[in-house]
This record gives structure tokens, sequence and C-alpha cells, in this order.
């Protein structure tokens, strides 16, 4: 078994209802205002981004 690794993403309200919607299982296409997939490796800076 291989080792895993937690990415964090920033998410707002909008787009954890689609993440749901999709039974938890994948990340919806990225929303118009999302350029880029931006995981991070660490919980606290992953909620410090979405809230600036």
């Amino acid at each position: 078994m291989s080792p895993t690794t937690t990415l964090w993403r920033p998410t707002g309200p909008v787009e954890l209802g689609l993440v749901r919607d999709l039974d938890w299982r994948a990340w919806p296409p990225r929303l118009p205002e999302q350029p880029i997939f931006y995981p991070v490796l660490n919980e606290d800076y992953a909620v410090r981004a979405f809230h600036e």
C-alpha cells in the first residue's frame, strides 16, 4: 500500500454543495472565478486562504 497525502483546498459553500452532490467522491469542474485547482498541504493555510 502506498502512503497517503492529504491535500486541503480552500472551498466555499457553493463549491462544497457541489462536492456533496457528487457523494463526496470528486471535485466538480472549476467555478468561473477559479482559474486553477489550488490544493495545499496544510489545513490552516487552506482555511486562511478561503477567508482572505
